[in-house]
């Protein structure tokens, strides 16, 4: 996601990412609001996995109600807040 302010691309050789990195979790998202202006944004995760047959990702059956899988970021007073469906608000510094 391009984003405004000071930020980092990092760009990783094929070699490194097979050798060192692993996914831990792949989640298939709707955007259902995009306000760049205000830089917030709001997505409905519609599928999640945590699992891998090598090459393969085993979804998951069951990912909870539609209101547990909805949530939000903005940018208020200079900091980035998530938000989930419940409006409760998580930390990530």
């Amino acid at each position: 996601m391009r984003m405004r302010g000071d930020a980092d691309n990092a760009v990783f050789l094929p070699e490194f990412v097979d050798s060192s990195l692993r996914i831990r979790e792949v989640r298939y998202v709707k955007v259902e609001q995009a306000d760049e202006a205000h830089s917030a944004y709001t997505w409905l995760t519609m599928a999640f996995a945590n699992k891998f047959d090598g090459d393969n990702i085993q979804w998951q059956n069951s990912i909870g109600s539609e209101r547990s899988r909805r949530s939000s970021i903005a940018l208020e007073d200079g900091h980035w807040v998530l938000r989930d469906g419940y409006n409760k608000i998580y930390d990530f510094h």
